[in-house]
């Protein structure tokens, strides 16, 4: 299955291009009296050392809604956090929330707010819908599915690793029992991170994560006869162990918006079914058009075999010159304070 690794060209390319951006926003609005809100807006930057604006997103609150007193900015690794307060009279239920210029980006606002009385009411606010409107009626805790999802699909050093992977093995079995290890390690080191247990910083978390995908990289650029015991006869303990430190990377973004505290089972389960579908998704893509891509090459192996072996390690070395870039780059970031 190494021919799926042309995928991975497509996804670097990608990567490189908008890997700042698919952190999502957070805003937090606790009313702490009648018609008083205190406002937490957390909203992403582009780089998490040097890049002091964010996105250039801003909350657009109601129009019965005026600030009280000044806002406070601080940062956070990867993020500038402004807390202020909202006098608005007649309470925000009913009214309209949204974000501008989030349609200029990939990046998702969650919004959460805590009223005095009654249950916690969540919004996720996207490209597409950068304005909603607050009912009442729920949790919103399918939002959390939905961030599951797009975590996933916009986690380009995942989706590498995943593929990785997948190309490692030969056979319906030894994929079934390699995503499932991957599935099982993550979603341990996902809910023991939420929940405060056991928690790592994210800069070594990133950068043990290039790593696995290096790993993966230069087995691939090996005959599978010179390749490690490990990764040939034990696919699925590379896939649990190097999937431990992914879940990690995963629980990023609930860390940074919490769980809401009358559902924080529910959401966590959604957020982590999210990610196993974007995971599935690109495991069924990545099958579905590498199997066309294998008959096409093997159809030109004999009229051009130069040409087939060249188009079957391009993507290997371009898959190790990533994860190397990647290494280098947050190991860099990480020494450096």
């Amino acid at each position: 299955m190494k021919h799926l690794l042309l995928l991975a060209v497509f996804w670097a390319t990608m990567a490189t291009a908008t890997a700042h951006e698919v952190r999502p926003g957070y805003i937090e609005i606790n009313e702490k009296a009648e018609d008083v809100f205190a406002i937490s807006w957390k909203q992403p930057v582009r780089d998490s050392r040097q890049q002091v604006a964010g996105l250039g997103l801003r909350p657009v609150f109601p129009i019965n809604c005026k600030r009280d007193g000044d806002s406070t900015m601080r940062r956070r690794p990867g993020a500038l956090v402004e807390s202020f307060t909202l006098i608005c009279e007649g309470g925000l239920l009913g009214q309209k929330i949204g974000v501008e210029g989030l349609q200029k980006t990939i990046t998702d606002v969650f919004v959460q707010l805590n009223p005095l009385t009654g249950q916690a009411t969540s919004l996720r606010l996207t490209a597409d819908r950068p304005l909603q409107e607050f009912s009442g009626g729920g949790a919103g805790l399918s939002a959390y599915f939905g961030m599951g999802v797009e975590h996933l699909l916009f986690g380009f050093d995942h989706i590498l690793f995943v593929l990785g992977l997948v190309m490692l093995v030969q056979g319906w079995k030894p994929l079934a029992l390699v995503v499932t290890g991957f599935t099982l390690a993550h979603s341990l080191t996902l809910a023991i991170s939420v929940f405060g247990w056991v928690q790592l910083s994210s800069s070594v978390v990133e950068m043990i994560i290039a790593l696995s995908i290096l790993f993966v990289a230069i087995e691939l650029a090996q005959a599978p006869e010179n390749r490690s015991i490990l990764a040939t006869r034990y696919p699925q303990s590379v896939a649990f162990l190097f999937g431990l430190l992914h879940g990690f990377g995963f629980a990023g973004v609930l860390t940074d918006i919490g769980l809401p505290r009358d559902a924080a089972l529910p959401a966590l389960a959604l957020f982590n079914i999210g990610i196993e579908v974007g995971q599935l998704m690109i495991v069924a893509v990545a099958l579905l058009i590498g199997s066309r891509l294998a008959i096409v090459l093997e159809a030109n192996r004999l009229a051009q075999p130069r040409l087939v072996a060249v188009v079957y390690q391009a993507p290997v070395v371009a898959l190790g010159g990533l994860s190397l870039y990647w290494l280098i780059g947050r190991s860099v970031s990480l020494f450096s304070g």
